[in-house]
């Protein structure tokens, strides 16, 4: 792979990488999905070009290129963790909701019954 070729594919990944991170800020974690693919190709293709060099060999800006890629994809993961916890944290509270809540029956000491204990079981008075 030529020198152009690799600095295409870096300058590539990067900018994947740079709308990836705006995607990520903004919220819209599917559209990062969309992205995988891009950036599986690229990596693909780097380590295509970089694996039969021996380690440190690569040319001073390349390695520099790399850093900074692999510095873009830790950030871009902390910020889908963010994502994935907030989502998480959503759906607790959801759930939460139901545990707080009453059926409007109550038991026989007079105490409401939640909604996470009804079992579907109600006897009519007499």
């Amino acid at each position: 792979m030529s020198q152009v070729s690799i600095q295409s594919e870096i300058d590539g990944l990067k900018e994947t990488l740079a709308l990836e991170r705006q995607y990520l800020l903004a919220g819209r974690a599917r559209e990062t999905i969309a992205l995988a693919e891009a950036k599986l190709s690229a990596m693909d293709a780097l380590e295509t070009a970089f694996g039969s060099l021996e380690p440190g060999a690569a040319p001073p800006s390349h390695q520099n290129d790399m850093m900074e890629i692999v510095s873009m994809a830790k950030e871009n993961a902390v910020h889908f963790a963010a994502i994935q916890n907030g989502l998480r944290r959503a759906i607790q509270r959801v759930e939460n909701q139901h545990a707080n809540a009453y059926v409007g029956s109550y038991t026989q000491t007079g105490g409401q019954m939640a909604f996470t204990e009804v079992t579907g079981q109600f006897l009519k008075k007499a």
